[in-house]
């Protein structure tokens, strides 16, 4: 339970989109250790979920081009 917090406090963190008390409480229970390497793994998948999202774009525009 408290990795899916560690989870919701970093992606909301992303998208700047936390009330004060509700950060206040959050860092008031959270586990400071677990955090950055959580924080690290979830921008590493948004940057892949990106990346592949612009490379099946790209690859598929590709195709077109010949015709």
């Amino acid at each position: 339970m408290e990795f899916l917090r560690i989870v919701r406090i970093v992606l909301s963190s992303f998208f700047g989109v936390r009330k004060r008390a509700s950060h206040e409480a959050d860092f008031a229970n959270v586990n400071f250790f677990l955090l950055p390497f959580v924080a690290v793994f979830m921008a590493v998948v948004i940057g892949a979920i990106l990346l592949g999202f612009v490379h099946l774009v790209a690859h598929s525009t590709s195709a077109m081009q010949g015709f």
